[in-house]
């Protein structure tokens, strides 16, 4: 299993079980792709995974047994803020350790956090709607395609689909846990989030990468989005 902290890798699971007679159930974003913080990758026994890094990334790394049988390959989470929590956690246990004052062991930690991670992703897909998932699909494509446009809207993402802003809004959240217009805003801070940490660029160049016209704008949603301003988050993350 592989979980994206920050930053962007491809990726590509060679099953070896597909190719015989067993068959096994891929993730939604298949056995190739790029993966992003919200993504779970996971390769079973016998196979190959490849990647290459597209960023400067960090990612959390386990190999495990389960009786469960989650999807090979690319799966997206949609509670992004559990999986936060549960790398946050990891986090907070290696800085104790680190200092001399190890609280929880890191083996239970990791399984914690693995076993979070695949039950989570089982019942989301015991909840997805394959009507409305062809929707938010389709959605999600646009919003990746488009973001780094500020003339992105709602209203503009619903005339491309073709049905309603109220109607999409509602089978967005139904389906991702919020609103399109949020889940373009965590698209644009996450990227922001890689160029802040993998690049030099100004703070203007970076808005403008992220689909905001100014850096003073970018300054105020992401200081109002993760309680810090760009400049202090770009300084501690290359502590």
């Amino acid at each position: 299993m592989l979980l994206p902290r920050n930053g962007t890798f491809s990726y590509e699971v060679e099953d070896v079980a597909a190719h015989g007679t067993g068959r096994r159930t891929v993730g939604e974003a298949g056995l190739r792709g790029e993966a992003r913080f919200g993504d779970v990758v996971i390769s079973p026994p016998g196979s190959t995974l490849r990647r290459q890094m597209r960023t400067p990334t960090s990612f959390f790394f386990a190999r495990f047994l389960t009786a469960l049988e989650p999807p090979i390959g690319c799966s997206r989470l949609r509670d992004v803020d559990r999986l936060r929590a549960d790398l946050s956690l990891l986090e907070s246990m290696q800085s104790a350790s680190d200092e001399g004052h190890q609280r929880l062991d890191a083996e239970m930690v990791a399984a914690h956090v693995v076993d979070d991670v695949l039950i989570t992703m089982l019942w989301e897909r015991t909840r997805a709607d394959p009507r409305e998932d062809v929707l938010v699909r389709k959605a999600i494509a646009v919003i990746l395609e488009c973001f780094t446009s500020p003339d992105l809207s709602l209203g503009d993402l619903a005339r491309t689909l073709g049905v309603s802003s109220s109607l999409l809004s509602r089978r967005f959240r139904d389906v991702r846990g919020v609103t399109p217009v949020q889940y373009l805003r965590g698209v644009r801070l996450q990227k922001a989030r890689e160029l802040l940490t993998g690049t030099d660029f100004t703070l203007q160049t970076i808005a403008e990468q992220c689909g905001y016209r100014s850096a003073f704008y970018l300054s105020r949603v992401f200081k109002a989005t993760t309680g810090q301003s760009p400049s202090a988050y770009r300084a501690g993350s290359r502590v």
